[in-house]
Formats: C-alpha cells, structure tokens, sequence
C-alpha cells in the first residue's frame, strides 16, 4: 500500500472512522489516516466503525486513492485474521451494515465507504 497520498488534516475533507486500537499506527503508516487528536464517544463520532471492538478514532482521508487502499487494508486485515469483519455507517438516525471477509472485492467496501461520506457530507 503505502506511497504518500497526501495528508490532509482539514476535517471537511476526512471522514471520523472507529477502528480498533492496535490498527491505529499500521494505518498511520500507511499513510491511509491519522489519530483523531481530541477523543470522544466512539459510537457518536465515527461515520464508520471497523469490527466490533472499534474504540480508537482516526480521520480517513476522502481521496479516491486512500478510499481504495484502506478497502484493501480491510480486506487483509479478514485474511490475516480468518475472521468476518463487519463494517457500519450512520445514515441519519440509522446504521448500514456490511460484513467482510478476506475475499470481497474492495471495491465492494470501497462503494460503501464512499457512500457513508455522501452521507456524511450531506447531513452537515
């Protein structure tokens, strides 16, 4: 993955995604989003939660190129592990959900990425 795709710390233009805690400094690395500097309630905040032990925030960056990349870290992350990760959005008052696992087509959660940020960018 990796590459500099440009950070961008303008919160207009990242989305707040939970992940778990021991994926915060790989995704740093990769330079597909940054620790979220201020913590707050993880269930409030985040637009999307990674897996249900999500509880550390980090800022996503909206280019398509990260959108992609962080896709494929999802997808990896269901291959190392051999587990089913579930993905979920807010859409208004309501949560989407998508259950991954390591042979889904990124592009699969890549579409359902992007479309929680319209969602997000609707709703502000």
């Amino acid at each position: 993955m990796g590459g500099d795709i440009g950070r961008v710390d303008d919160s207009s233009e990242a989305m707040i995604v939970a992940v778990p805690f021991d994926a915060v400094s790989e995704l740093e690395t990769d330079g597909l989003a940054f620790p979220v500097r201020i913590f707050r309630g993880a269930a409030l905040e985040a637009a999307v939660t990674v897996g249900t032990d999500a509880a550390a925030l980090v800022s996503l960056l909206q280019a398509p190129d990260a959108v992609r990349a962080f896709a494929v870290w999802v997808r990896t992350r269901c291959r190392r592990s051999g587990e089913l990760i579930e993905l979920s959005a807010r859409s208004g008052h309501r949560r989407i959900h998508l259950k991954v696992d390591g042979h889904i087509d990124p592009k699969v959660i890549a579409d359902f990425l992007m479309a929680a940020m319209e969602r997000e960018n609707i709703q502000e």
